[in-house]
């Protein structure tokens, strides 16, 4: 486990207005927009050297942003308020951009106006797609002393934003954005629809919840391209539908509903469990899917570590589902079936039965079948990873800055 450190446009357009859309209500008086003076460092700290896990364990972090354990180069303190945060990012200059930029917010409740595609955006129209690197969003005071609030939130056609360390029992979704990045983060859901390109997830967790919604979705619609979109180190978790429910309910899906170009999605050392139908739903527009070193766990092992009750659905989830074509995995365990999905590399992967042929990589490789996986307990799937649980203390331990 690494310690802890110390402390110390859119799609198809060049350029983003940046303008900020904020909740009713929450919104300040307009005051001019501030003056930033801050005392540039010749260069920023990087973070910690990624180490490989299943799941979390603090060091999966974008290669080209300032480590907020230590100051960078253009560091500046704002209220706990989206109004106040768009006005940092507004004041910012493509130089200051490149030099590095941490925006530190001061604990309290971010507002927000739902997390569906039609619900009022916190953030809308703020960063600028041509600026050379991220600019990184976070707590103050450390992992969870920001929340936002449990509506859920969306950000609109967003650039060059990392937002890290928030907290919310609600979901999010992201709606054209553009070099948008969460992590370090426990939502209740995510969503990415419309649009978006070069998205990255960097230990988000998501999901554990009584709901007949899919855990994380992606949903291009009409001509809008939604590709390169990649999760490092998350774990997304069931969501569970009363036995009633005839909705069909997976913890990640990704459907093909718009004709513009889908893909590629990219998957490293993250844990997905299955929800009450399937793991992954991989639709047949996807371009491709590539797992490294990932645990996919369907059949009844998301119920060894999240319960049934009664009233909940008994589901027994493929691990994949959909009819993608070109899916790679590596280095990773699938538990449960994998249906019609188009396998075209697989290599030093286990897979909980013996597949058909059909199911057999079609450009290299082969699946090592382990049928004792399907048998694993709460405490062995949990051994494999580096935190014991998904907990607020533990995240805030190995989220620590």
């Amino acid at each position: 486990m690494t310690p802890a450190l110390s402390r110390r446009g859119f799609i198809g357009t060049s350029l983003f207005a940046l303008a900020a859309v904020v909740t009713t209500g929450c919104a300040p008086e307009p005051a001019p927009t501030p003056t930033l003076t801050p005392t540039p460092t010749p260069t920023f700290v990087a973070g910690p050297q990624r180490q490989t896990s299943y799941g979390p364990n603090g060091t999966h972090f974008p290669d080209d942003l300032p480590w907020p354990g230590d100051v960078a180069p253009i560091d500046v303190e704002v209220e706990c308020d989206w109004v106040a945060i768009a006005r940092r990012v507004q004041a910012l200059s493509a130089e200051q951009v490149a030099l590095g930029v941490v925006i530190r917010v001061a604990p309290g409740i971010l507002p927000g106006a739902g997390a569906t595609s039609s619900a009022r955006p916190a953030l809308a129209q703020v960063g600028n797609q041509s600026w050379t690197r991220n600019v990184l969003i976070v707590p103050r005071d450390g992992y969870g002393t920001v929340q936002i609030a449990d509506v859920g939130v969306r950000f609109e056609q967003c650039a060059r934003l990392s937002f890290f360390g928030f907290t919310s029992a609600g979901g999010f979704v992201l709606t054209r954005c553009v070099s948008f990045q969460i992590g370090w983060s426990r939502f209740d859901a995510m969503s990415i629809t419309r649009g978006g390109r070069d998205i990255a997830f960097y230990e988000l967790i998501v999901g554990f919840r009584r709901n007949s919604e899919d855990t994380g979705s992606l949903r291009p619609t009409e001509t809008f391209e939604m590709s390169n979109i990649s999760r490092y180190g998350c774990v997304f978790g069931p969501s569970v539908k009363p036995a009633d429910s005839d909705a069909h309910c997976d913890t990640l899906q990704l459907e093909g509903t718009g004709t513009g170009p889908f893909g590629p999605f990219l998957s490293v050392d993250c844990v997905d469990y299955g929800s009450s139908n399937a793991t992954e739903l991989l639709h047949d527009r996807l371009i491709s899917a590539e797992y490294q070193h990932c645990l996919v766990l369907g059949g009844q092992l998301p119920w060894r570590v999240y319960a049934l009750q009664p009233g909940d659905y008994q589901g027994d989830p493929n691990a994949f589902a959909g009819g993608c074509q070109d899916v790679r995995v590596i280095d990773s365990v699938v538990a449960g079936p994998v249906g019609r999905m188009g396998f075209t590399r697989v290599e030093n992967s286990q897979l909980s039965y013996a597949p058909v042929d059909s199911q057999q990589p079609t450009s290299g490789g082969g699946w090592t079948v382990d049928t004792g996986i399907s048998n694993w307990s709460a405490e062995q799937i949990m051994a494999l990873q580096d935190v014991p649980d998904y907990e607020p203390a533990t995240l805030t331990r190995i989220w620590a800055w």
